[in-house]
This record gives structure tokens, sequence and C-alpha cells, in this order.
């Protein structure tokens, strides 16, 4: 009797454990479901590399590119079957697929390039000048320099030359003479006259290194002077002041050297 309880007992708390709705006809059976749900249980599938496929979908950004289009009505018909090509703006299809940068900025580049050709023709013309002129200087031709340089009347080529002449002055060389400086005189009023500031300062240069160099002459009296090219020198130098001595106001060190040259012109008066 005892037993019959005791087995009863098991069957129940057996019944317990299994799912809803699963009927037991006898103990054998339950050892039967029993090993079904631990081999079930043990049960482990191998495991499966394919990679999952999904469709291809149009990004966020390329929709919401069609949204603005179709809103704006620059939406076209038919859309190519490319994804990646996109018409943002149909008038401006053309250029953008024509254009590139050369002829992007070609008006720019021709605006630039329209005197080209005429800059290098300045350019190689005083680039001759200047051979010319240092063939001369070379040869200590000091008189057939500034012959050749009074028959071009190049500013530009005299104002490369001249801090040549000026250095020769102040280190007091002899191939440079007083009747060489009388003939430059017409060159530098050019150059006191001109707007540019730096052919001003090389002719106020070359004035104080001829006053400099031949100042004992010029300040003695005009008996005791033999060289007759002395007197032209000063008297030439004393009218171009007269006419250019506006220069001791421009300010820097242009204005320092136009001043320097005034205190010594006004002691020959």
């Amino acid at each position: 009797m005892k037993k019959s309880k005791k087995s009863s007992k098991q069957l129940a708390s057996y019944t317990n454990r299994t799912t809803v709705g699963q009927t037991l006809a006898s103990p054998c059976s339950l050892f039967k479901v029993v090993y079904c749900k631990r081999k079930v249980q043990h049960y482990s599938p191998k495991p499966c590399y394919r990679k999952n496929q999904f469709p291809k979908v149009r990004s966020c950004e390329m929709a919401n590119k069609e949204n603005e289009l179709a809103c704006a009505g620059n939406l076209p018909a038919k859309l190519h079957n490319d994804s990646r090509t996109l018409l943002l703006n149909p008038s401006d299809s053309g250029t953008s697929q024509t254009e590139g940068p050369s002829s992007k900025y070609s008006g720019f580049f021709s605006e630039v390039s329209q005197d080209h050709e005429t800059m290098a023709q300045v350019l190689f013309s005083r680039n001759l000048r200047l051979n010319v002129a240092l063939t001369f200087w070379r040869r200590r031709s000091i008189s057939e320099l500034v012959a050749y340089l009074l028959r071009i009347q190049d500013l530009g080529v005299i104002v490369d030359c001249l801090p040549v002449l000026t250095s020769s002055l102040q280190e007091e060389k002899p191939y440079i003479s007083v009747g060489c400086c009388v003939d430059l005189l017409t060159l530098v009023k050019l150059l006191l006259k001109s707007k540019y500031e730096e052919y001003v300062l090389v002719g106020l240069n070359w004035l104080q290194a001829v006053i400099k160099r031949w100042w004992s002459e010029l300040s003695a009296h005009m008996g005791k002077v033999e060289d007759g090219n002395i007197q032209i020198l000063k008297e030439q130098l004393c009218g171009l002041w007269k006419q250019e001595n506006h220069l001791t106001l421009v300010p820097g060190y242009t204005g320092s050297i136009a001043k320097d040259v005034d205190a010594y012109l006004l002691q020959l008066h």
C-alpha cells in the first residue's frame, strides 16, 4: 500500500514536469519523452556561413534629393537607370558636362595674357640694349656708353646703368670725366620728373655722387678753375635744382637725399 502511494506521487511529479496538453499513458512512455527532450537539448546544428543578401535600396541622400527636385518641379520625366547619375538642374546640365577648368577661366586667362606679347617684346628689347651697354662698360668706353644712352632715350635701361656709374663716382674712378656727367644731366632731368619714385631716387643718388666727387672744384673760385666743364656743370646743376627742389618735401629716404643735395647746391649761389 505504501509503495502504491509512492508510485502515485512520483507519477504526479512527472506529470507536472511535462508540458500542457501532453498525455502520458504509462511510465514507459514518460521515460521515452524525457529521453527525447534531452536529445533535443543536446542537439547543436553545424554553423552556416552564408551571407544574407539584402535587396539593393537607394540611399537616403538620393531619396532626399529626388524629393527636393520633385517639390521644385525640376525632376525629369525619366530618371536614368543608373542611380549614381542625378540631374540636379536641367539648365546647368550642358555647362557642367562640357565646361572644364580651362573653359571656365578662359576669360580670366585671356584678360591677363592680352598684353603678354607686348611685354615680352619690351623685355626682349631691353635685354638687347643692356647687352650693348655692358659691352661698352667692359671696354671702359664711358663716352661711347653715354652717347649710346642719349641715343636710345630708354629710361628703363638708364635706370639699370646709372647706379653702376654712381658707384664709380663714389669710388672716384678716373675713367668717368666731368664731360660725361654734363652729358648725362639731360637724362637725369627725365628721371627726376618721373612718376616712379625708384627712378627719382636713382637720379638723386647720381646727383649726390657728382656733387661730392667734384665738390672742391665746384665750390672753388671761378678764376682758379681750369676745366671749363666744371663751370658748365655748376650752372646746369643750379638750374636743374631750381625746378626740382620740391623733392625735398617727399617723405622717407628719397626726401632725405633731396635735402642733402639741396644743402650742397645752396652753397654755390
